[in-house]
């Protein structure tokens, strides 16, 4: 697809994406290297292998559905899940409890042992400092208290939560940066990162890609929006439509096509409020 047919705002919007933006994430992470890249340096899993991905993988748990930015299947049969998280509104603990949850089920065959099921981790990238402890990486495992303390257990889970807010010199501060560039870099430690940035950036066919992507979501809030205008329209389900589109790094411009501009800023300063 050529990139004449997209307009200005559309390429303005794709070409001031970072890798922590859903519409550029979800399109990298299609890529099993790049999704290897980060669970081996943030998992310390130098030998991990990734042998398959599915991006934006719709799971069914009970009554709800959640999307998964990146299901990766792992050479050793273990499942891990890359989320990454703009807007500070998502009550993080208890969404990737449900999220790992969700997983274990839906990926457990029906009578397997309890022995037997499959080793879950969830990978939770913010662009702020979720548990608010001051550390750019943060592994929450389950633990028994006893006399000596807190003891971990092994029930096949693993949460780890990393965020772009709190730098430090570790490689895993200097790769979380890296998800905020805006622009094309080369880092030896991360071949298949920067050469997915490149091809996104720089060649026509991969901003191409990223600006169907962008046109796309905003087409669809926009078929939504129409769907339900006049039924059950209320203030904070407009709100929370509007710092999706935030989120997924769609401009003001692009918004204040279907919202007001005081709906923009309620639903901005939320945001800002919650980080």
């Amino acid at each position: 697809m050529s990139l004449e047919q997209y307009s200005k705002a559309t390429q303005e919007t794709a070409q001031n994406l970072r890798i922590i933006d859903d519409a550029l994430f979800r399109l990298m992470a299609e890529r099993p290297g790049v999704c290897q890249e980060i669970l081996r340096t943030l998992l310390d899993m130098p030998k991990l292998v990734v042998t398959r991905v599915t991006a934006q993988s719709v799971v069914k748990s009970l009554h709800r559905e959640i999307t998964l930015d990146a299901f990766c299947v792992l050479e050793n049969g273990e499942y891990a899940n890359v989320e990454m998280q703009k807007g500070a509104c998502n009550d993080d603990i208890a969404r990737t409890r449900f999220h790992a949850a969700a997983l274990t089920t839906a990926y457990t065959p029906k009578g397997t042992d309890f022995r037997d099921i499959p080793q879950v981790t969830i990978l939770y990238i913010t662009e702020y400092d979720a548990l608010n402890n001051n550390q750019a990486v943060t592994h929450v495992k389950r633990c028994m208290q006893t006399n000596e303390g807190f003891i971990p257990v092994s029930d096949k889970e693993d949460i780890i939560f990393a965020n772009t807010a709190v730098k430090d010199d570790s490689d895993k501060s200097k790769l979380l940066q890296l998800f905020l560039r805006k622009d094309v870099f080369e880092d030896e430690k991360y071949p298949e990162l920067s050469k997915a940035m490149r091809y996104f950036k720089q060649t026509e066919g991969g901003r191409s890609e990223v600006c169907k992507t962008v046109d796309d979501y905003a087409k669809s809030y926009a078929k939504n929006y129409a769907i339900s205008y006049g039924q059950q329209c209320r203030a904070e389900e407009r709100l929370d439509s509007i710092r999706n589109m935030i989120e997924f790094g769609l401009t003001k411009e692009q918004i204040l096509r279907k919202y007001s501009e005081e709906e923009y800023e309620k639903a901005e300063q939320s945001m800002l409020t919650n980080a």
